[in-house]
């Protein structure tokens, strides 16, 4: 949804009635709670506010723990570089302050990754996550190169 505002241009009070405006059921019966007790105490309709609201009732703390947890245990094991960079990237808002700096979100995904990558990256001079994920992609191609010129030698 955050796409479509930045493209579209939407303003914050916009964007929320795109979202609810989706909503039915016992969703759209919530909303309609928090839009009566927005308008009692005069809430500005913002984006965060809604997201706020949002994440108290769907995303209570206990989940919101959880998924931060998952973030903090989250290795690539058996997944490819793609699949781990999408499970990190997804899983990072749930642990801000791990990924708060460019710095510390390189050495978070890097920490997750496989430790013969980790080698690999050592002697890497890294300043960026775009450049961290570059060079790990080229790793694993490497590697499954090399594992098809050996099995193609036997």
């Amino acid at each position: 949804m955050i796409n479509i505002f930045t493209v579209l241009n939407y303003t914050e009070e916009r964007q929320v009635n795109f979202a609810v405006f989706q909503f039915e059921g016992l969703a759209r019966a919530w909303w309609n709670v928090i839009r009566a007790k927005w308008e009692r105490e005069r809430t500005t309709w913002t984006w965060a506010n809604f997201i706020r609201e949002f994440n108290e009732k769907y995303l209570p703390p206990i989940v919101q723990e959880k998924r931060e947890d998952d973030f903090i245990r989250l290795r690539q094991g058996a997944l490819s570089i793609s699949e781990y960079e999408t499970q990190f990237t997804k899983l990072s808002k749930f642990g801000p302050e791990l990924v708060a700096t460019e710095q510390r979100r390189v050495r978070q995904f890097v920490q997750g990754l496989n430790v013969e990558i980790q080698e690999a990256l050592a002697v890497a001079q890294i300043n960026t996550f775009t450049e961290v994920l570059e060079k790990v992609q080229r790793i694993e191609i490497a590697r499954v190169q090399d594992v098809t010129v050996v099995q193609d030698a036997h």
